[in-house]
């Protein structure tokens, strides 16, 4: 597609985009997996496990271990096949790069597990034990251990850009859009938090303290939750919540309501990108 210049506005290329009805599918299935992953686990913890894992990343080593990483690869997928607008003029942030980012962020997380309470000897035994994966045999526990958390950070800094950067671009023309902005915005920041509070929590090591109360895998629940968040606004499945938010604002002169498109036209008008 092409970048967006000064004389079309989003909402018009969005319009004459044929390709909306995919984008907004893209977009549905990343919130919806980010919403399913955590629930099932939590489920699967108060249902048939024995309690809430230390991580979301633990559950690698559990019965959960196929929806953890079939969920991860799907979200990988659907990032990957998401191609988004070409940044303006003098931007150097495009969709395609935050997405790709994002989506081999997702594959290192499930590909290069994080490491098990016990060494596997993975490069060691021989033969290696099944539960080892290729990442580990090849690089080692710790080596995997590495690429693990690097993955995740650029899976959730890069989910984070898209909802401070790129899913704000343009102008806020409606009181609906300006809404979304910030429904984008706190779910942005709430990322960037979220992985700070882990940061502090494991550089402080101050986790074994809290041990019990599992507070990474509630950050990282509440972090995956606001990126699903974001996705869905962006693919118009939340518009009673955002119509809801602009409702807190008092009218705008330049900002008004849009039209209802007409069924089936695919029509976004909270995007405006």
């Amino acid at each position: 597609m092409g970048g967006i210049d000064g004389r079309h506005s989003g909402a018009e290329q969005r319009a004459d985009n044929d390709l909306v009805l995919s984008f907004l599918r893209v977009r549905r299935a990343i919130g919806v997996l980010g919403f399913f992953l955590p629930t099932a686990l939590v489920l699967y913890s108060l249902t048939l496990g024995s309690g809430l894992l230390p991580t979301i990343s633990d559950y690698y080593y559990s019965p959960m271990r196929e929806v953890l990483v079939g969920s991860l690869c799907a979200i990988a997928v659907f990032l990957w096949s998401y191609e988004g607008y070409d940044p303006c003029p003098g931007e150097w942030l495009s969709d395609r790069m935050a997405a790709r980012t994002a989506a081999l962020g997702a594959l290192a997380v499930a590909w290069a597990p994080t490491r098990p309470d016990l060494p596997l000897g993975c490069r060691l035994a021989e033969p290696p034990p099944l539960i080892c994966t290729a990442s580990q045999d090849a690089f080692g526990e710790t080596v995997a251990y590495a690429l693990h958390w690097l993955g995740a950070a650029a899976f959730f800094g890069a989910l984070a850009a898209f909802c401070l950067v790129l899913f704000v671009r343009g102008t806020a023309r409606t009181q609906e859009k300006a809404a979304s902005n910030r429904i984008y915005r706190l779910c942005g920041w709430t990322i960037i938090g979220c992985m700070a509070a882990i940061a502090i929590l494991k550089i402080g090591r101050f986790e074994a303290a809290l041990i019990g109360l599992s507070p990474v895998f509630w950050l990282e629940t509440l972090a995956t939750f606001a990126f699903a968040t974001s996705w869905l606004v962006k693919g118009d499945s939340l518009r009673p919540v955002v119509r809801a938010v602009a409702l807190t604002d008092p009218p705008t002169p330049d900002a008004t309501v849009p039209a209802a498109p007409p069924p089936g036209s695919g029509g976004d008008p909270l995007s405006d990108d």
